[in-house]
């Protein structure tokens, strides 16, 4: 009896508590305070952070047993931007306000034993808002046990599915329960994030073992009371970690924490309404993207008139670059981009009605459509296309950058598809190669993006391919193999395999260029279907009867499947018993390089190799070059996280004179992730056959001979057939085939008739006659958009966190040309009326250049941003005149380089960090906070460290050191050098403030500003009016020569020359001379035909005479030439003429002067005898030949 008591009490009292759930009762309204607060920067206190902080009340009302309503009231929004713990934030009071519309409204959800369902709103509440509610529900998933304290799973909340750790404790005297939940967002079976700008990246598994650079963590607490049926949640929070670094996160990172708050206040006994609206379905607890690529964090941009807001900055852009390029251009050049993204069709039509007549606004347009890589920009410029709006060199280059810059779906890989069977595309190989090559990038794209890789995408290819096998057309099948390789889909498999030279297949009287393509196609499939590949591969490899290029290549694919132990070890037995010697030498010079890496790379391979090493005979290693190899080198830091790998493959043929094919390709790894950066590959069949006609090319000889034979081999190419290329070669840029192409007969014969064409003359000849008669001055800009990418990542509180890395450049060239004419000349003058004119051409250039780099982290919402971002900027002018006059019929050039107005610094860069903050109310307004406080810099006085004078050059030093005990992160440095010759000083310069006194790391060297700059300024009080340089040919050489040459000078006098020249080193002032003697003859042959002198003419000279040489002058006269004799024999006469002309203007010591009067005396002791003699002898032959050099001073 007391047993069935004891049960029923337990029954009883388990009855009580049968749902360890939150409960809502019916026709009640329960009120719970919310408080949210999302900070970023670096985890130390006093320095700057920038983030948001929120509160308001949430209430929530059951419909009925599973629905309940839930209503947003009270909202208060802050934003912070200042020294964390130091400073206060700051009321938004306009942004609750504009909100309200959408936050007014209530939305439903479904709740049944703490899992939280569907949720419904109405369209007009935005996915933000949305999101935000979804933050606040994230607490009440809950998955309590009821026979288990601890335990783990796999729980679904606003981050995705992930492993999730469990702790239950009940407070028996307290009447309530206290929870803990730990999500571990780096391991989760579904992780919900979205990536911009890395299809062409892996992720590297072995990068990450050791460290990761990107974590996350949210561990929630709870205090639960029981009530009847139930629980109720009285109070949770949540503490959330977002990690990021770009090195390893052992050496710091820079962090998103989220702190949220949930406080039950009250029950009301009223219920909530909802709207009288439709509701829709709006998906789960999870986590909805929407627009969130369309929010910049760069700047806060309000919209108003889209078209009139992109034709102001696009006017803003042309005239601020018109000279030179703008520092700010680059991040200019990113908001157009980004305001073409919210361009629909109407507003591009507009925009290109308005400016495809200006050339200056058109080039900007053309080049910012396809950066911003929307669908509407592809359609664009695929309708300009066709209708032919758009020059060749136009839809070319549009079209490249749109395939590598659109954003993939289905809706742009159909625009490509439509594009293929266009007719005038095909019409144009380079467009048909742009179109065909893209189609299969943009399919890998999206599969790489995408889980739902439809194999209806390869399909037109796959069937162009079979189309093309039938009929025989090899060069139709090489494309469409190419095009499946850059799409890399698993089903193209099979139809590759149809055009393999597999034994017993009617592909093996395929050319051996198709099966190259083939093998080569399978590169992109092994990295999603690596065991189907490698099974294919080795099959080709085992097969002896096959060509061994075609083996070596499916080597290859075999080591880019990352081969496993038993594989590697089939390949060495393989190895063991091969009778090819290159075949054998090729996999064992490849197994050899990869069994020498040590880095995290390839571990697994590079072991499995080590021990395929010690099977093989180490005889291979002694094959010389003539046979084929492998080279694999890398090389990879732990601590920064960076690494690079190289390859080069050397495939060759003992019949061949030159290596049948080469490849070279590159890897790059970074923060974790993997990506191919360059292929390039060549191969020479055509080329071959050219040379192997004129046997005498293999046959020993000197290396002139050899050459001589390789040319007049090579000038039999006409008798190659028009299907047979000389030589042909591909490029990959991160794992796509972006151009390929054939070097074959009617190819060269095109180039030759393009060139030697009258139209190329004729163009020619009117750009020069434009030139000579009105001048040209004309302005090119090139803006580039290197980098966009970037990851956004929902947190618990439903808002984002962003990473992102912006990158764009803009280089520019400003370049007039003025001439001067002695006579007039008619527009259509004959051009042997030059050999008359005195020409004097005036040219000014001004090439400039800036770059911008941003990495930003924090929070990007279309209502504010709360950001930590780090900029890297560069820029750099170098402007120079130039004034050019020619006289043709004298043989006469003078070119002159005279002195421009040049900025303070021709070269600057810089590199800062700072928190930013910005909000809708003012969006023109942003608040920028320096991560270190300017307090904690202190100043101090310079001290000069070293000052070397020379009369050439300076070098002095400026530093300003560290104090070590207060470890303040101030530093300057500054090196400069005077080159007095040219009247010029330089200096480079290097400021660094940075935050390695709190850990010296790499990521806090880069926390703070860091500049250097480079200048180049005249010499004070020693500035140069211009730097002069003539050249005289012809007859006429020799007088200018012979007027500045006494041959009746003593000897006297020429050693009085060259004492002058010995003492001249201390000054850097050098003048040498050359000849070329026999070995006891007195005749020298000189092979000369040019008279050049380059002077400096100084400000500070009072007079200018050539026949005049004092010790003080400002006047310099510099000849180079080489000199071949030996110390018996005397100089020639262009170097006496060199050493009449060289002048020295410095001063020298005491120890240095005897030294080089000791010089002197032996010199003239073993010359003095020879020298006039020698010297009359070769002027005679210099006066026979009328060749000659001078260099003489203006």
């Amino acid at each position: 009896m007391r047993a069935v008591v004891l049960a029923l009490s337990l029954a009883l009292v388990a009855g009580q508590h049968s749902s360890l759930a939150p409960i809502f009762a019916p026709g009640k309204t329960y009120v719970y305070n919310y408080e949210v607060s999302l900070m970023t920067g670096l985890p130390e206190m006093g320095l700057g952070r920038a983030g948001v902080y929120g509160n308001c009340k949430f209430l929530i009302s059951a419909i009925d047993q599973n629905t309940l309503v839930l209503k947003i009231a009270d909202i208060e929004i802050n934003e912070f931007n200042g020294i964390w713990l130091k400073d206060h934030p700051n009321l938004m009071s306009m942004l609750p306000k504009i909100m309200e519309p959408e936050t007014s409204i209530p939305i439903k959800f479904e709740y049944s034993n703490g899992t939280v369902g569907k949720i419904y709103a109405p369209e007009k509440v935005s996915d933000f808002v949305l999101n935000f509610y979804k933050g606040f529900l994230n607490f009440f998933q809950l998955n309590i046990k009821k026979t288990h304290n601890v335990y783990d799973l796999h729980e679904a909340g606003i981050e995705g599915v992930c492993k999730t750790l469990y702790s239950v404790n009940e407070d028996v005297k307290a009447d309530r329960i206290l929870l803990t939940k730990t999500r571990d967002i780096n391991h989760c079976q579904e992780r919900i994030y979205r990536d911009m700008g890395l299809a062409y990246t892996e992720k590297c598994e072995e990068c990450q073992k050791i460290s990761k650079n990107l974590r996350g963590t949210a561990s929630y607490r709870y205090i639960l009371k029981p009530v009847p049926s139930g629980i109720m949640i009285t109070k949770a929070d949540v503490n959330e970690i977002i990690q990021f670094s770009p090195f390893s996160e052992h050496h710091g990172a820079a962090q998103t924490e989220i702190k949220l708050t949930v406080v039950f206040l009250e029950i009301q006994n009223t219920t909530i309404t909802p709207n009288p609206v439709e509701y829709h379905h709006r998906g789960s607890l999870k986590y909805e993207f929407s627009k969130e690529f369309e929010w910049t964090p760069l700047q806060f941009v309000k919209v108003t008139d889209l078209q009139v807001q992109i034709q102001d900055l696009l006017d803003h852009i042309v005239t601020h670059n018109a000279e030179k390029v703008n520092d700010n251009t680059p991040l200019k050049y990113l908001e157009l981009i980004h305001l073409l993204r919210l361009a629909c069709n109407e507003d591009l039509e507009g925009l290109w009605s308005k400016y495809k007549n200006i050339p200056s606004h058109r080039l900007w347009l053309l080049e910012a459509v396809p950066a911003s890589g929307t669908t509407t920009a592809l359609r664009f410029i695929k309708e300009k296309i066709v209708a032919e709006d758009l020059s060749v060199v136009e839809a070319v280059r549009t079209l490249a950058a749109a395939v590598h810059m659109v954003t993939a779906n289905p809706e742009t890989i159909k625009l490509f598809e439509t594009l293929m069977e266009d007719n005038k595309i095909n019409a144009n190989p380079v467009l048909r190669e742009i179109v065909f090559l893209g189609y299969g990038t943009m399919i890998s794209k999206y599969c790489t993006e995408s889980d739902n890789c439809l194999v209806e995408f390869v399909q037109p290819i796959q069937k162009h391919l079979s189309e093309a096998v039938s009929k025989g057309e090899t060069e139709d099948i090489i494309l469409y193999a190419k095009v499946l390789g850059n799409a890399g889909h698993p089903s193209s498999l099979k139809s590759i395999t149809k055009i393999m030279p597999i034994h017993g297949t009617a592909a093996a009287s395929l050319p051996i260029r198709v099966h190259i393509e083939a093998i080569r196609a399978l590169s992109n499939i092994a990295k999603k279907e690596s065991r189907m590949v490698q099974e294919l591969a080795l099959q080709l490899y085992m097969d002896k009867a096959l060509d061994p290029e075609l083996r070596m290549l499916s080597c290859i694919v075999l080591f880019e499947t990352n081969p496993s132990m038993a594989l590697i070890s089939t390949l060495a037995n393989a190895v063991k018993s091969e009778e090819n010697l290159q075949v054998a030498s090729f996999t064992y010079s490849h197994m050899k390089s990869m069994s020498r890496s040590a880095s995290v790379i390839h571990p697994s391979v590079g072991a499995a190799c080590n021990v395929a090493m010690k099977i093989l005979s180490p005889k291979l290693d002694r094959l010389s070059l003539r046979f084929s190899k492998a080279i694999y080198g890398e090389s990879y830091s732990s601590y920064f996280m960076l690494g690079a790998a190289a390859t080069a493959f050397y495939i060759n043929d003992a019949a061949t004179f030159l290596p049948r094919s080469v490849v070279a390709k590159t890897r790059a790894f970074f923060a974790g992730a993997a990506a191919d950066v360059l292929e390039i590959g060549v191969r020479t069949d055509g080329l071959q056959e050219t040379l192997l006609k004129n046997p005498s090319v293999l046959d020993s000889a000197d290396r002139i001979t050899k050459m001589k034979r390789v040319i007049k081999a090579l000038s039999h190419w006409r008798s190659l057939p028009n299907n047979k290329p000389l030589a042909s070669f591909y490029i990959k840029l991160f794992g796509q085939e972006i151009a390929f192409a054939n070097i074959d007969k009617p190819m060269i014969e095109r180039a030759i008739e393009l060139a030697s064409g009258p139209s190329v003359q004729t163009y020619g000849i009117k750009v020069l006659k434009t030139m000579l008669l009105s001048g040209v001055s004309f302005n090119y800009t090139m803006p580039v958009m290197f980098t966009e990418v970037r990851r956004v990542i929902p947190t618990s509180s439903g808002l984002l966190v962003e990473l992102s890395l912006f990158s764009a450049a803009v280089a520019a060239a400003v370049v007039k040309i003025k001439p001067t004419l002695s006579q007039r000349l008619p527009e259509d003058f004959p051009l042997s009326r030059l050999l008359e004119t005195d020409i004097k051409l005036e040219t000014e250039v001004n090439p400039s250049y800036a770059m911008a780099t941003y990495a930003v982290m924090g929070t990007n919402t279309p209502i504010y941003n709360q950001l930590i971002v780090s900029r890297v900027k560069f820029n750099s002018t170098l402007p120079s005149k130039i004034s050019a006059k020619l006289d043709i019929k004298e043989g006469d050039f003078k070119i002159e380089v005279l002195p421009v107005s040049a900025p303070e610094n021709i070269t600057a860069g810089s590199v800062e960090t700072y928190t930013v903050a910005r909000n809708i109310e003012n969006p023109t307004v942003e608040k920028i906070t320096p991560i270190l406080p300017s307090k904690v810099l202190e100043s101090f006085p310079i001290q000069i460290l070293s000052n070397k004078d020379s009369s050439s050059a300076e070098i002095s030093s400026e530093i300003i050191e560290e104090d070590d005990k207060q470890k303040v992160p101030f530093f300057v440095k500054r090196y400069c050098t005077k080159h007095r010759a040219i009247g010029l000083k330089a200096c480079f310069k290097v400021a660094t403030e940075n935050a390695a006194f709190i850990h010296d790391t790499a990521l806090y060297r880069m926390i703070g500003s860091q500049n250097a700059s480079f200048s180049i300024t005249p010499i004070e009080g020693e500035a140069v009016e211009r730097l002069e340089m003539e050249v005289k040919v012809g007859a006429k050489a020799a007088e200018k020569i012979i007027k500045q040459i006494n041959l009746n000078d003593g000897a006297a006098t020429v050693l009085s020359k060259l004492n002058k020249i010995l003492a001249s080193n201390k000054n850097h002032t050098l003048s040498s001379s050359s000849s070329s003697s026999s070995s006891s003859s007195s005749k020298h042959f000189y092979k000369s035909s040019s008279f050049s002198s380059f002077s400096h003419q100084s400000s500070t000279s009072s007079s200018r005479s050539s026949h005049s040489s004092r010790s003080n002058s400002n006047s310099s006269k510099l000849s180079s030439s080489r000199s071949f004799s030996n110390s018996s024999r005397s100089s020639s006469a262009s170097s006496l003429a060199s050493l009449f002309s060289a002048e020295s203007s410095s001063s020298r010591d005491s120890a240095r002067r005897s030294m080089q009067k000791a010089n002197s005396h032996r010199f003239r002791k073993s010359h003095k005898n020879q020298t006039l003699s020698e010297e009359r002898s070769r002027s005679r032959s210099l006066k026979k030949r009328n060749i000659f050099f001078q260099s003489n001073a203006v």
